[in-house]
């Protein structure tokens, strides 16, 4: 495994299948064990994927048990076992996943990838007969990531730019529109309608957030809903500190905010820091956060919605 970037959760599941196999008398680690420490950590964004496939991460236990067989006794130590040529396979599957998203890391969700891939393993086996195949898989990875694979189909892409903000230019001189993924640039297009729709005179932080917590896919509505409860909640507290319509306003020059901007800016930055490519849904929300106005902070606050409490939810999922 040397020269793979695991994660510190990626390595935690490692260690959790040792000890499925060994609970289990095995004498190896095989994609069974290692599914079974998959779904049993239960936070990373492999699971939040299984999740989102209305899949039942203790059916998926039961059912890898109710296949496997206890082993004849003669215990190793964790340490000791080793894996199977499936196992190493998945291993060198998931680095190949992490690559083709671009990631610098290999995190849960590639190893799930990984998992499907080798398709003829008991997880791939399992996960098949539940209705997970690679290609749902990777497309709710895309969704909860919002990361765009090259070669791969990719509904979330090819979005029309928004006037507005695809004549801005980010720090690195390239378009804002070739910075984004196709979510975020439908969160950034959702926010200037929202402007636009109230007449407002320039698409600010509160519409974006807006826009954001409007979502019902994407990495950023699970932090949400993680860290409030309620994606809802948030919606509906950010409507009623939004300005009235203000219909004098001439809706072509409808501009980003300055602090708008600084977030998108930043957003960039925030990707950048995770080794992707574009910045996704998560990226922007976390910037946003980060730069609100006192007023608007407060209102957030007061249902759970912190700076601070997303950064920690993102960082674990991320572990």
């Amino acid at each position: 495994m040397n020269g793979y970037n695991f994660t510190e959760r990626v390595r935690k599941v490692l260690a959790m299948a040792r000890q499925e196999a060994n609970d289990l008398d095995h004498q190896y680690v095989g994609t069974e064990h290692l599914l079974l420490a998959l779904v049993r950590e239960g936070e990373g964004v492999a699971c939040a994927v299984l999740s989102n496939l209305y899949v039942e991460r203790h059916a998926l236990s039961a059912r890898v048990k109710e296949i496997l067989q206890p082993g004849g006794g003669g215990k190793r130590t964790d340490a000791d076992l080793p894996y199977t040529s499936r196992a190493k396979k998945v291993l060198e599957l998931s680095m190949s996943e992490a690559r083709a998203f671009k990631h610098s890391y290999v995190g849960t969700e590639h190893l799930m990838l990984g998992l499907l891939a080798e398709q003829k393993g008991i997880a791939a086996q399992v996960l098949t007969e539940s209705g997970v195949t690679l290609e749902k898989a990777r497309e709710e990875t895309l969704r909860l990531l919002g990361t765009e694979i090259p070669g791969l189909p990719n509904r979330l892409v090819a979005h029309a730019a928004t006037p507005g903000y695809a004549r801005s230019r980010s720090p690195y001189g390239v378009a804002l529109v070739d910075d984004f993924t196709g979510r975020a640039r439908d969160v950034l297009r959702a926010a200037y309608e929202e402007a636009a729709a109230r007449d407002h005179g320039a698409v600010e932080l509160s519409h974006v957030l807006l826009a954001l917590a409007s979502r019902e896919d994407g990495m950023a509505a699970v932090l949400i809903d993680q860290v409030t409860g309620s994606r809802k909640a948030l919606a509906e507290a950010l409507i009623e500190r939004l300005p009235d319509k203000d219909s004098d306003r001439d809706r072509r020059s409808l501009q980003l905010a300055a602090n708008t901007q600084l977030a998108l800016d930043n957003a960039l930055l925030e990707a950048s820091k995770d080794g992707h490519r574009r910045a996704g849904t998560q990226h922007v929300l976390l910037a946003v956060l980060d730069v609100l106005p006192v007023a608007l902070a407060a209102a957030c606050a007061q249902i759970g919605l912190t700076a601070k409490a997303t950064r920690i939810v993102y960082e674990r999922m991320r572990e």
